[in-house]
């Protein structure tokens, strides 16, 4: 699970007794509901993970929110950003993609 923190969000009605649960109140029951199936919760930063590149470490300080292709300005690996960035998020939390994982994503994405 990301580490990533949001606002306080304000209930949209206060004397209705509605409130918005928190980030961490979520947090805990997913990970309650994780550990009680027997999965395993790794908590890892999400700090630029979608500016990473997933090959080299290499951030790529130019990717604005309007770029959807991830383009890596060392090695050149190119993929779509959100897939990029979950796989950053895996590598991150200890997974080694197979080698036939990664010869298939260079045959799909050669640079």
């Amino acid at each position: 699970m990301s580490e990533i923190w949001f606002k306080k969000a304000k209930p949209k009605r206060e004397g209705s007794g509605f409130t918005t649960p928190r980030y961490s109140e979520l947090r805990a029951v997913l990970e309650w509901q994780f550990v009680k199936r027997g999965k395993l919760v790794l908590p890892v930063p999400a700090y630029n993970s979608s500016r990473e590149c997933f090959l080299c470490g290499e951030i790529n300080k130019g990717l604005t929110l309007e770029d959807r292709v991830f383009l890596c300005p060392l090695c050149g690996f190119t993929l779509d950003r959100d897939l990029n960035a979950s796989l950053v998020l895996l590598k991150r939390a200890g997974w080694v993609p197979p080698v036939v994982a990664c010869f298939a994503l260079y045959l799909l994405y050669p640079p």
